[in-house]
C-alpha cells in the first residue's frame, strides 16, 4: 500500500514501478470526482518488474497446478479435458487466454521434470512473487475510508518529499502551503500502520509480529520509506546531492527513531526523480535503477513474511476469475449476500466439503478483491464485490460537494453540514440517488460506515428525519464564546495520552472514532452537541458541558459549568474521566488491537513550566500535592484535580439537551465568577482586564507577527515548547494569536511585561494602547495592592477555620488576595474558601 502526505508523488512512484510514462503537472489522485477509479489496484511481478493482470496471474496459477502435482487441490487432467468438463467456468475471453497459455504450460511441465528441479524451484520462489499495489488519495477527508484496507499482512511504502524539510508545511499543488506539516501527516499514517489489525486469512500459519532482515529486527507491518522529488534538490554536483539525500534520511531516523514507529521503518535511502518534463535517457536509467532496488527490497521483505509460504487452494484463483469476469460483465450485483456467493461457487463446482467460506472471503478481502467484514455478526452476511463502487459511495458523503446538484439549496445544506457535521437521512438518500441503492443496500452501507466510525447515528427527534453525524466533514474551529457561555466557570484541563514509546501521536482518525464512541453514550447524543474539526462539546448533564480537545500527543478534557452551584454536584453514574478513558480504550481495542493493552496516562499542566505532569506517578501519597519532575515545582493538587477526582454526574436522561433555566438570586448574581477570574496562577487582574478590553484590536494588529512573538516569549521562558507548539499548530494566524491570548494570562506576572517588550521590539502600534491603558489604571492598581497584606491575613484566618491548618499555599492564595483586597468581592472570597 503506497501511503504518504498529499502531493509527494505516490502515483508517480506507482507509474515508475510499472514503467508507465510520467506526465508533466499531473493532477492529484482523484478519489471523489467520479472520473477515475477511486482505488488503484495493480498486480505487479516483482521478479520481472512489470505490471501483470490478476486474471493472467490466476490463469498461470491454475495452469501450473494442472501440470505440476497431483497433490494439489485441482484434479490432474489435461487442459482440453478441463475445458470440456467445466465449460461453464470461463467465458470466451478467459478461454482464449487459456489457449495462449498452452505453450507456456508445456515449458513449465518440462522445467519441473528437470534434474535441477530444486534449484529452479528456489529461483521460481523469487521470480513468482507478485504484489497488489494499492494507491489511495491522501486528502484528509479520505483518510477515514482507508481503515477497511489496513492490514498487518501488507507492506507499506511511505513516500516523502525529500526536497522539503520534514517540519515544513505541506506544499500543495496550487503552490500554497497546507496547515499540516509533513511531520504531522507522516505521524497520521504511521499511527494507523502501527496499530492496524491483523486480518484473519483463515489459513494455518505463524502469527509472528517480527522478522529479521540483515541482522536487524523489524516489527510487522513494515513501512518502506522512500524519498521523492529528487529532481528538486538544490545541489552543485552529484556528491552534494547524495549527501543531502542521506541527511534527509538521517533526520527521519532521528525524528522517529526513539518512538514506537521506529521498528516498522525500513529506510530505503532511495530518492526518485518524478519530473514529468524530464524523460531523458540518463533520468530513465536512474528510474530503472530505483525500480530495481525497490523491487529487491520488496522481495527481501516478502520472503520473510510469516504467511508467505502458506498454501493457497488453486480453486480460489478460479473463483477470483469468476468474480472478476462476472463483475466486468455486470452479471452479479455489487453487493452480495454470503448465500449468493456460496451459490455462485457451487454453480461452478468449486466448493469443497468441509471448507469454511469465511476463509476464502477473508483471503479475497486481504488481496483487495472484495470487502468482507468478518468481525461483525450482521455485516459478515454481506460481501462487496466491487471495491471501487464502495469507496465511491463512501466518498460521496465524505466529499459531498463533488456530488451536490446545482440547486442553491443543496449548496446551503452542504455549508450547514460542514459547520455542524450533521446530515439527515433524507439528504443521504439524495446524495446516493445516483447509485440506485435499495433499502437493504443503503442500510448495509450505513451500517458499514458506522462500524468503521466514519459516521454515527444521532438521537432520533420525535417527528423528524433521522440524523447522522460525520465528524471528518467538520471544517470549522471553535470560538471561545461558543464553548464558554458568559458567567460560566470551568475546571482545569486534564489530559489523556500514552507513553511516547508506545503511541506518541493522537491521529485525527483516533479522535473522530473517540467522538463517535461518545455520541453513542445515552444522554450525550443530543441537540446541544457542538462538533468542530479539532474539538467537541457535549452536554453531559443539565448545566454541565464537557469539552474534548485534540492536541498532537494528548486528548484534553475540561468541564464547563453554567452555574457555580453545579460544581458541588454528586455522582449518579460514572466519573466523566472514566467514561472518556473507557471510550478511548474501546477505540484502541477496535482499531488498534496491538495497542489495546497500553496504559492511558492522565496528566495536568505544571502551573510554572507548562509541562504535563502524570498524576499517577507524581501525586503524593495523600493526593494533596503534585510534583513536577522537570522544574521541581510542588503545588496543591486540589486546585486542578478537584473536579476530576470527585465523581461528576453523567446524566443518563434524554431531554434532547435542553437545560432547565436556573433563575439566579441576588446573592447568586453577586457571587457568580466571570470566567477570567478563575485561574489559579497568572498575571495581575488589571493586566488581564487590559488584554481582554483590547482583545480584537491586539489580534488584528499582531496576527502577522505571531511567530516572532511566540519565539520571544519562549526565549523569555513565558511559553514552554509544548505551549508554543499548541499555538503555532492552529490553522490561521488569527487563530494562533487568539490561542496565545487565551494562554498568556495564565503564564505568571512576568507575562504582560514580556508581551509588551516584544511588541515594542517589533514596533507594533498595540504597545501604545496597552501602555496608555496601564497608566490609566495605575492609580487604582496601587490602591488595590496596598490592601494585600490585610487580604492575606483574612485569607489565612478563613483557611484555618475551614481546614484547621496553619499554612496557606501561595499558589491558591494569589488570586484570592486580590479578590479580598477588593471590598466589593470580599464575600465572594469567603464563600469560595469555604467550598475549598
Amino acid at each position: 500500500m503506497i501511503i504518504g502526505p498529499e502531493n509527494v508523488g505516490k502515483t508517480t512512484l506507482l507509474k515508475v514501478l510499472i514503467k508507465q510514462s510520467l506526465l508533466a503537472n499531473e493532477a492529484p489522485t482523484q478519489v471523489a470526482s467520479g472520473n477515475y477509479p477511486l482505488i488503484e489496484l495493480i498486480t505487479f511481478d516483482t521478479g520481472d518488474m512489470v505490471k501483470t493482470g490478476l486474471g493472467t496471474l490466476a490463469d498461470s496459477k491454475v495452469g501450473l497446478a494442472v501440470f505440476q502435482s497431483p497433490s494439489l487441490q485441482v484434479t490432474r487432467q489435461t487442459l482440453s479435458n478441463m475445458k470440456s468438463q467445466r465449460t461453464n467456468v470461463f467465458d470466451e475471453s478467459l478461454r482464449s487466454k487459456y489457449n495462449k497459455l498452452i505453450p507456456k504450460l508445456s515449458e513449465i511441465q518440462k522445467a519441473n521434470t528437470d534434474s535441477n528441479e530444486c534449484n529452479k524451484s528456489q529461483q521460481s520462489k523469487i521470480d513468482n512473487l507478485h504484489a497488489v499495489l494499492c494507491d489511495f488519495g491522501d486528502q484528509a477527508e479520505y483518510h477515514v475510508t482507508h481503515q477497511p484496507f489496513m492490514s498487518c499482512d501488507s507492506i507499506y511504502v511511505l513516500v516523502f518529499n525529500i526536497a522539503e524539510e520534514i517540519n515544513d508545511a505541506i506544499q500543495q499543488r496550487n503552490n500554497s502551503k497546507s496547515d499540516i506539516t509533513y511531520y504531522a501527516r507522516m505521524h497520521e499514517w504511521l499511527s494507523s500502520v502501527h496499530g492496524c489489525k491483523r486480518l484473519s486469512d483463515g489459513l494455518e500459519g505463524n502469527v509472528r509480529n517480527e522478522i529479521t532482515i540483515d541482522g536487524k529486527n523489524y516489527e510487522l507491518p513494515i513501512v518502506i520509506v522512500i524519498g521523492s522529488h529528487a529532481d528538486k534538490i538544490v545541489a552543485n554536483n552529484e556528491k552534494e546531492k547524495n549527501r543531502k539525500i542521506q541527511a534527509a534520511y538521517n533526520k527521519i531516523s532521528r525524528e522517529f527513531g526513539h518512538k514506537a514507529f521506529s521498528k516498522h521503518l525500513y529506510l530505503s535511502h532511495l530518492a526518485m526523480n518524478g519530473d514529468g518534463n524530464d524523460n531523458s535517457e540518463a533520468t530513465q536509467r536512474l528510474r530503472d535503477e530505483t525500480r530495481k532496488q525497490l523491487c529487491q527490497i520488496f522481495t527481501t521483505i516478502a520472503e520473510k513474511l510469516p504467511f508467505i509460504t502458506n498454501p493457497i487452494p488453486v480453486r480460489w484463483y478460479e473463483i477470483i476469475q469468476i468474480l472478476r469476469g462476472e463483475r466486468e460483465d455486470k452479471t452479479i450485483k455489487k453487493l452480495l449476500t454470503k448465500t449468493q456467493v456460496k451459490d455462485l461457487i457451487d454453480k461452478h463446482h468449486l466448493s469443497k466439503q468441509g471448507e469454511k467460506l469465511d476463509s476464502l472471503l477473508s483471503y479475497l478481502h486481504s488481496i483487495g478483491q472484495i470487502v468482507y467484514c468478518d468481525k461483525d455478526e450482521i455485516l459478515s452476511n454481506w460481501v462487496v464485490s466491487d471495491i471501487d463502487w464502495l469507496i465511491e459511495v463512501f466518498c460521496s458523503l465524505i466529499r459531498i460537494s463533488f456530488f451536490k446538484s446545482s440547486h442553491a439549496d443543496d449548496w446551503c445544506d452542504y455549508e450547514k453540514i460542514q459547520n455542524t457535521g450533521k446530515i439527515s437521512e433524507e439528504y443521504i438518500r439524495h446524495v446516493w440517488s445516483k447509485f440506485n441503492l435499495d433499502d437493504e443496500e443503503r442500510k448495509y452501507v450505513l451500517s458499514l460506515m458506522t462500524h468503521y466510525d466514519i459516521l454515527c447515528e444521532a438521537s432520533e427527534l420525535q417527528g423528524k428525519d433521522r440524523i447522522y453525524l460525520i465528524p471528518c466533514l467538520l471544517k470549522t474551529r471553535p470560538k471561545s464564546n461558543a464553548l464558554y457561555p458568559s458567567n460560566s466557570t470551568t475546571s482545569k484541563y486534564i489530559y489523556l495520552g500514552f507513553d511516547e514509546k508506545e503511541l506518541p501521536y493522537i491521529s485525527y482518525n483516533i479522535f473522530y472514532c473517540l467522538i463517535s464512541q461518545c455520541l453513542q453514550k445515552r444522554g450525550w447524543n443530543n441537540s446541544r452537541v457542538q462538533l468542530y474539526q479539532n474539538c467537541a462539546s457535549f452536554r453531559i448533564s443539565p448545566g454541565i458541558n464537557l469539552i474534548i480537545d485534540k492536541l498532537s500527543t494528548v486528548i484534553g478534557l475540561q468541564l464547563v459549568y453554567r452555574h457555580r452551584s453545579l460544581q458541588a454536584k454528586t455522582a449518579v453514574e460514572l466519573n466523566v474521566k472514566d467514561v472518556i478513558e473507557s471510550a478511548l480504550r474501546i477505540v484502541l481495542t477496535k482499531w488498534m488491537p496491538n495497542m489495546s493493552h497500553i496504559r492511558i496516562k492522565v496528566s495536568v499542566k505544571c502551573p510554572r513550566c507548562g509541562e504535563l505532569v502524570n498524576i499517577e506517578d507524581d501525586l503524593s501519597d495523600d493526593k494533596s500535592l503534585l510534583d513536577c519532575p522537570k522544574c521541581q515545582y510542588v503545588w496543591f493538587s486540589s486546585n486542578q484535580l478537584k473536579f476530576w477526582l470527585d465523581n461528576i454526574a453523567v446524566d443518563a436522561s434524554s431531554d434532547n439537551g435542553q437545560d432547565t433555566p436556573m433563575p439566579l438570586t441576588e446573592e447568586d448574581r453577586a457571587s457568580t465568577i466571570p470566567k477570567y477570574k478563575i485561574s489559579g496562577v497568572g498575571m495581575l487582574e488589571i493586566h488581564k482586564q487590559i488584554l481582554r478590553s483590547h482583545y480584537v484590536k491586539i489580534i488584528e494588529e499582531c496576527k502577522s507577527s505571531v511567530k516572532p512573538i511566540c519565539n520571544h516569549l519562549y526565549s523569555r521562558e513565558i511559553l514552554t515548547l509544548y505551549l508554543k507548539e499548541i499555538i503555532v499548530c492552529q490553522h490561521t494566524d488569527y487563530e494562533k494569536m487568539e490561542k496565545l491570548l487565551d494562554i498568556l494570562p495564565e503564564r505568571g506576572n512576568r507575562a504582560f511585561d514580556a508581551f509588551c517588550e516584544v511588541l515594542s521590539t517589533i514596533n507594533s502600534p498595540v504597545i501604545e494602547i496597552l501602555e496608555n491603558a496601564e497608566r490609566e489604571n495605575e492609580k487604582g492598581t496601587k490602591r488595590k495592592l496596598s490592601n494585600t497584606r490585610k487580604a492575606k491575613s483574612e485569607y489565612q484566618k478563613i483557611v484555618k477555620q475551614c481546614h484547621g491548618i496553619d499554612e496557606a499555599f501561595d499558589y491558591d492564595a494569589n488570586w484570592l488576595y486580590e479578590l479580598v483586597a477588593d471590598r466589593e468581592n470580599e464575600n465572594l472570597a469567603v464563600s469560595i474558601t469555604i467550598q475549598e
